[in-house]
C-alpha cells in the first residue's frame, strides 16, 4: 500500500520529484525508485543501494537500505526514524555502490507531515548500516558471550572429564594393585600347593615304604613265629628227650648203685672204689636234679635243685616248697 514510484538518474539531470510521509505511520510508505544512467536503465544487480535523507532540522540524517530488482530500488520507510522531525527537506537521494564505485541520484523533496496524536522523541541520526553494525556488534557480543559461556562449559566439561580421567586412572591403579596382589597371592597359593603336593607325594612314598617294611616285618614276624613254633616244638621234643634221658640216667644210676651194692655183697670193694662210685653218682644226680627241677634219692641221699634251697646255716638246711608233719618232711 501507498507505493510511490519515482524516476531518478545518476547523471543528476532530472527535475526531481516530491514525496509525502507522515508521523504516526508504521511502514505506511514504500518508495520505489527507477534508476537510470543518462536515460538508460541502470542494472542494479550486485549493487548496494541506500536511501539517504537530511532531516528538516538540517542536523540529523536518515539512511536506509534498499532491495533491488533490475533498475528498481525499493525502500519501506521506517517512519519512527525518518519522521522524527516534521517539515520539508529537498535533500533526499539514493546512492548506488557497484564494482567499487559509488554514485548518487539527483535530489528530490520529502515533506514530513506532523502527527496530531503521537509525540516524537528527539531527532537523531539513523543509519541502517550503523544499526546493522550495532546489531552485528550486539550479535557479536552475544556470540562472544555465548562462546565464552560455551568455552566455560567446555572448560568445566574438560575439568570434569579430567576429574573423571583422574578418578578412572586412580581406579585403574587400584585395580592394577589388586590384580598384582591377587597374582602374588595366587603364586603363593601355587607355591604352597606345590609344597603340599610334594609333601603328599613324600608322605605317599613314606607310606608305601612303611607298608613295604610292614609287609617285610609281617613276613619276618610270621617267619619268626614259625621258627618259634618250630623251636618250641623242638624244645618240647628236646625236653621230652631230656626228661627221658634223665629218667634213663636216674635208672642207670640206681642200677649202678644196685650193681655196686650186689658186687659189694659178693666181693667188698675197696674204700677208694666205693668213694669214686659215690662221687660219680653224686655228679650224675646233681646234674639230673637241675635238669628235671625235681628231687632224686639215691640210697640214703636225697639230691635237690639249687632253687629249692632257701638257706644253709651250720647243719640246718631251709628248704622251699617243703612241709613238716610230726617227724615226716614232705619235699615238693
Amino acid at each position: 500500500m501507498n507505493d510511490r514510484t519515482i524516476e531518478l538518474d545518476i547523471s543528476k539531470e532530472g527535475a526531481g520529484t516530491f514525496v509525502r510521509v507522515a508521523q504516526g505511520d508504521d511502514g505506511g510508505t514504500t518508495i520505489k525508485a527507477l534508476i537510470y544512467d543518462n536515460g538508460a536503465e541502470l542494472s542494479l544487480a550486485g549493487a548496494a543501494v541506500w536511501l539517504v535523507v537530511l532531516l528538516p532540522n538540517k542536523r540529523n540524517y536518515y539512511r536506509g537500505q534498499c532491495t533491488v530488482s533490475g533498475n528498481a530500488a525499493t525502500h519501506v520507510v521506517d517512519e519512527s526514524k525518518l519522521c522524527s522531525v516534521p517539515g520539508y527537506t529537498d535533500e533526499a537521494y539514493f546512492t548506488v555502490t557497484k564494482d567499487g564505485n559509488t554514485y548518487s541520484t539527483e535530489r528530490f523533496a520529502i515533506e514530513i507531515l506532523r502527527s496530531a496524536l503521537d509525540g516524537q522523541k528527539p531527532a537523531q541520526n539513523w543509519d541502517a548500516a550503523v544499526d546493522d553494525l550495532i546489531a552485528r556488534g550486539d550479535a557479536a557480543v552475544s556470540a562472544a558471550n555465548a562462546a565464552a559461556s560455551s568455552a566455560n562449559a567446555a572448560a568445566k566439561r574438560a575439568n570434569d572429564g579430567a576429574d573423571t580421567v583422574n578418578a578412572a586412572k586412580e581406579n585403574a591403579n587400584k585395580a592394577a594393585t589388586a590384580a598384582n596382589n591377587a597374582a602374588s597371592a595366587a603364586n603363593t597359593a601355587k607355591a604352597n600347593a606345590d609344597k603340599a603336593t610334594t609333601a603328599a607325594n613324600n608322605a605317599a612314598s613314606a607310606a608305601n615304604t612303611a607298608k613295604a617294611n610292614a609287609d617285610k616285618a609281617t613276613t619276618a614276624a610270621n617267619n619268626a613265629a614259625s621258627s618259634a613254633n618250630t623251636a618250641a616244638s623242638s624244645a618240647r621234643a628236646a625236653a621230652a628227650t631230656a626228661n627221658g634221658a634223665a629218667d634213663d640216667a636216674t635208672a642207670a644210676a640206681q642200677n649202678a648203685l644196685n650193681i655196686a651194692n650186689a658186687i659189694a655183697a659178693i666181693e667188698p670193694p675197696s674204700d677208694d672204689e666205693v668213694q669214686e662210685l659215690r662221687d660219680e653218682n653224686a655228679t650224675l644226680a646233681t646234674a639230673l636234679v637241675e635238669l628235671q627241677d625235681g628231687y632224686i634219692v639215691l640210697g640214703e641221699i636225697a639230691y635237690m635243685p639249687t632253687n629249692r634251697r632257701s638257706a644253709l646255716s651250720g647243719e640246718t638246711l631251709t628248704v622251699a616248697q617243703a612241709t613238716m608233719s610230726g617227724e615226716t618232711a614232705t619235699l615238693n
